[in-house]
């Protein structure tokens, strides 16, 4: 089996309750296997050097404090919507602390450069008419403590559920 893991932040159920619905629309075969999800890093260390990553992001957890994140409103990539952090940054300082001590390791393989566009993915689309077409309710900005990190793992691009390895907590 060819496991692959990642690290996310997971969104408390008020993000969950705008999310979910619009994930149940556009993007149910995601929303079977991850709930809505903040990409810290991905794809991230192989299955035999997992216990020993989520020991140094443990280290790198204990110097974090909980920070807050507000999603506001939405953003679009090529064929992706997403709810948008107001500020990215304290996520961005999280992703570069992880990245600084895993640089073999890029954010999605290189494929976007060596930064990220913190998110929360509800749609999916295979094309651009799709994309322009949708309709998404307004949602009130919603403000939720970043506390802890989730490694993930799952068998890659299987249509299987996505694990937890470990749970980490910012503790700085």
């Amino acid at each position: 089996m060819n496991l692959t893991s990642g690290i996310v932040i997971f969104p408390p159920i008020e993000v969950q309750a705008v999310a979910v619905p619009i994930m149940r629309q556009f993007t149910p075969e995601h929303l079977i296997r991850l709930p809505a999800h903040i990409t810290v890093l991905f794809p991230f260390v192989p299955q035999e050097q997992m216990d020993a990553a989520a020991q140094t992001i443990q280290s790198i957890c204990a110097t974090i404090k909980p920070f807050e994140i507000t999603l506001s409103g939405y953003g679009q990539f090529p064929g992706t919507v997403f709810m948008q952090p107001a500020n990215p940054e304290p996520i961005k300082a999280v992703f570069r602390k992880i990245y600084d001590a895993f640089p073999l390791f890029p954010p999605y393989g290189g494929a976007f450069g060596n930064d990220i566009h913190p998110h929360v993915t509800v749609a999916e689309f295979k094309s651009e008419i799709e994309q322009r077409a949708i309709l998404l309710p307004d949602y009130a900005p919603i403000t939720f403590r970043a506390e802890r990190l989730h490694l993930l793992y799952d068998v890659y691009q299987e249509p299987l559920l996505w694990l937890t390895h470990s749970v980490i907590a910012f503790t700085g």
